[in-house]
């Protein structure tokens, strides 16, 4: 098929590189380190993504060697893209403290949520880890500046276990990750 127009425009044309390099968490060496196979996974993901949009293939084929649509390629450019952006939030995810409040009781909860991407590539609230009562955790009348990571870690863990269970991948949890942090008592 011919198209009847110029697709090489500079404007409305998607650059995987800078959409990578305006993105992408950075990070040392000992922090790609402690990620190990999620970092690896994004790796992989991103190598696919963008070998993927430089293929010249003439006919894209998916799993089962069904030659795609226009509209197909374009629904599997969006998915690399939310599969890409899922991995930047376990890499480094987005939390934030929020305060609910129980109406019976009128206690004061305070909870950590992070968020997610949903299949059309929108943030959501998904995860959240009650910390407690607001007036046991307060000192002073405010949060103390503690050391949340196990909180951090227990979030982290449910984001990893979603993506495996959405992408049917098995990547292992980081072996230097608290057993305390992965099932958390009930």
């Amino acid at each position: 098929m011919l198209l009847p127009y110029n697709i090489n425009r500079p404007e409305g044309k998607f650059d995987f590189d800078s959409w990578i390099d305006r993105n992408e968490p950075h990070h040392g060496a000992s922090r790609i380190k402690v990620l190990g196979p999620w970092y690896d996974e994004y790796q992989t993901v991103k190598v696919g993504f963008k070998n993927f949009l430089l293929s010249f293939d003439n006919d894209i084929m998916d799993e089962n060697g069904i030659k795609l649509t226009p509209l197909q390629i374009y629904n599997a450019i969006e998915f690399y893209k939310i599969r890409i952006q899922k991995l930047w939030l376990i890499i480094q995810p987005k939390m934030y403290f929020t305060h609910n409040e129980n109406k019976a009781t009128g206690v004061r909860y305070v909870s950590v949520r992070a968020m997610w991407v949903d299949q059309n590539g929108q943030m959501f609230k998904r995860f959240s880890k009650n910390l407690g009562a607001e007036e046991k955790i307060k000192v002073n009348g405010k949060i103390p500046d503690i050391d949340y990571s196990g909180v951090k870690e227990t979030i982290t863990f449910y984001m990893q276990d979603l993506y495996s269970l959405e992408y049917s991948v098995s990547i292992k949890p980081r072996p230097n990750l608290n057993p305390e942090f992965m099932f958390p008592p009930s």
